[in-house]
């Protein structure tokens, strides 16, 4: 009985998915979902309370994931101005970039540019705000472990950096030409670049 549940689970998530990659979140119905399926209507509200949890629990992979690298980078061993020098970390942030437009191209897409309506319609600035207070606490703590370094950095730039990441996101999916060797370039040129100016601002 499980496994059957398990398994129109799954199916309204596929068909949904479908759906709201084709038409984004505002003009997809869930009486559109029904009939893509074949589930009926009352049965999916078992499931999923209304659209918002569903389009929710499509792009959670995505979501999660974001969070997932999000925790990977403020850790301990990243408050470091070695990591300014170190190739393999270059190496590792581009991989890192590569592989989530890899895994989740349309997804990402999807959450930028159609989520119109949703209760994630937001997550742009969102994010971008989480990052901003994110970075402010590491320049903090960057100077309480190297005194040296110059951190009088305007808020709002930094703001404006967070919001920029989730731009620079948003046009490389955009642009499905782009093969993953071309993203991989553009990654790399962006991170160097950032690189050097993050050290000119610290002065390191």
């Amino acid at each position: 009985m499980q496994k059957k549940k398990d398994k129109i689970y799954q199916s309204i998530l596929v068909v949904a998915r479908e759906a709201f990659l084709e038409s984004g979140y505002k003009n997809t119905s869930m009486r559109a979902i029904s009939k893509k399926s074949g589930i009926g209507l009352s049965n999916i509200y078992n499931y999923f309370k209304n659209k918002d949890e569903l389009f929710k629990a499509v792009l959670a992979p995505l979501i999660s994931h974001i969070d997932c690298l999000y925790e990977q980078h403020t850790g301990e061993e990243y408050l470091s101005l070695e990591l300014f020098y170190s190739k393999d970390y270059q190496r590792e942030s581009i991989e890192t970039m590569v592989s989530l437009v890899r895994n989740f191209r349309n997804e990402l897409r999807l959450l930028l540019f159609h989520a119109y309506g949703s209760s994630l319609e937001n997550f742009r600035d969102v994010y971008s705000e989480k990052y901003t207070v994110v970075s402010i606490e590491f320049l903090k703590n960057i100077k309480a472990k190297y005194p040296e370094v110059n951190t009088s950095i305007s808020p709002f730039f930094m703001h404006t950096l967070s919001s920029w990441m989730f731009t620079t996101i948003g046009e490389i999916v955009s642009h499905d030409e782009l093969t993953e060797e071309e993203i991989s370039e553009f990654m790399s040129n962006y991170i160097n670049f950032g690189t050097a100016g993050w050290k000119k601002l610290l002065g390191v």
